[in-house]
């Protein structure tokens, strides 16, 4: 039993990490090798998703058509995920016109109603939170602590490779290009 909670601490730690690439050191000067973000992928069509969020409504991607979404992929009771929230909050929850931009938070841990409430809670929200989303984060190949953006038609922009407050600047850069086209 020791072993298998070893093992799944050590999945749990190892996940939230981070694989750093690097460019060669350049020849001629032999300035040192320095960290790159690959670019995310761009111009692939978001899969429409219907889930039902914390206040018990059903939410559809397709809603939003015509709208800048920010998609805050999270687990429950991850700690970076709670810790981020405030910042994401501040980033994006206030930020830019209703009319034209929208955040959703999406429960990848599959935890209850009253789990995703008190993640609301604890993290002082404002934007809908969804449940059951891990199939979503399969759907568009990715994880819990992680942002995507989808332009107005439908399309991502934005599929954040690293923990989502280390990719808000990127997020928010993106959100600025698309929401005022």
């Amino acid at each position: 039993m020791k072993r298998i909670i070893l093992v799944l601490s050590l999945f749990v730690v190892f996940s939230s990490c981070e694989k750093e690439t690097t460019t060669p050191a350049n020849p001629t000067t032999g300035t040192p090798n320095t960290p790159v973000t690959p670019t995310p992928p761009v111009a692939e069509a978001a899969t429409n998703f219907t889930l039902t969020s914390d206040t018990e409504a059903k939410v559809n991607l397709s809603d939003y058509k015509g709208k800048v979404v920010v998609l805050f992929f999270f687990g429950n009771g991850c700690t970076s995920c709670k810790a981020t929230s405030p910042s994401i909050q501040s980033t994006f929850g206030t930020t830019y016109d209703s009319k034209k931009f929208q955040i959703i938070g999406l429960d990848t841990w599959d935890g209850n109603l009253a789990s995703v409430q008190a993640f609301k809670k604890s993290s002082n929200l404002t934007f809908p939170l969804l449940l059951n989303a891990s199939s979503v984060a399969k759907t568009f190949s990715t994880t819990y602590d992680r942002l995507v953006v989808i332009d107005k038609e439908g399309f991502i922009r934005f599929k954040g490779n690293q923990l989502a407050g280390n990719d808000l600047n990127g997020a928010k850069k993106v959100v600025d290009d698309y929401v005022n086209k």
